[in-house]
């Protein structure tokens, strides 16, 4: 790890202003950390980064616009000396393994305490990687060895190609004769289990994992 003396410059990426305060806070009591800059979305933080030395950077996976994959893979991009430890509520395997996929150094669970956080900031400003033993737990064990894209109804797949075909919710429902907020509530179940926000990200993220053709 850095000397105290020589503080590591730690960015924020997340969303959520109240749990973005809290984990400052937390953070602070870590002397040999200096929070330079908290950020609401990938992009603004990615142009930070471009301009500003950032040692570590705590990313959330769901946020406006790009999502933690994609930033993480830019920020590697960017910096490979740049460490990132990704920080969500989900623990599903498919999202850890993409998030590590990315490049992350670690990946921690928002109900992660101050010694957890620590300990995390020290293997990682170390070179290795980390993963607390519930993620293990998750990647490892027979009960949790199907890795990939999230299980859809033969309903969602449908509207999926549908919105990737770039239909409207209104032509989606009048070609599968279902009313439109049918379709709404499937493309809502959708975004949900590809934790994006837009049916941009979710085409985009459905293409990577080989669900769609790009074309």
């Amino acid at each position: 790890m850095q000397n105290k003396t020589d503080k590591i410059l730690l960015i924020l990426v997340e969303d959520h202003s109240i749990f973005l305060e809290g984990l400052s806070s937390i953070l602070s009591k870590i002397d040999y950390l200096q929070i330079t800059a908290g950020f609401a979305d990938g992009e603004t933080a990615l142009n930070y980064i471009r301009k500003e030395t950032v040692d570590l950077v705590f990313l959330d996976i769901s946020l406006p616009g790009k999502r933690g994959p994609e930033v993480c893979r830019e920020i590697k991009n960017l910096n490979k000396q740049t460490k990132v430890i990704a920080l969500s509520n989900h623990s599903e395997k498919h999202i850890i393994m993409e998030m590590l996929g990315a490049g992350a150094n670690g990946y921690l669970l928002k109900n992660a305490s101050l010694p957890d956080l620590e300990n995390a900031i020290s293997l990682v400003m170390q070179g290795q990687m980390a993963i607390p033993e519930e993620i293990r737990e998750i990647v490892f064990t027979s009960n949790n060895m199907i890795a990939g894209p999230p299980k859809l109804t033969k309903r969602e797949k449908e509207i999926l190609q549908l919105v990737a075909d770039g239909l409207t919710t209104s032509a989606i429902a009048a070609k599968l004769f279902v009313s439109t907020q049918t379709v709404e509530s499937h493309r809502y179940n959708l975004m949900k289990k590809f934790e994006v926000n837009n049916s941009i990200n979710l085409v985009r993220h459905a293409i990577d994992m080989g669900l769609l053709t790009d074309h």
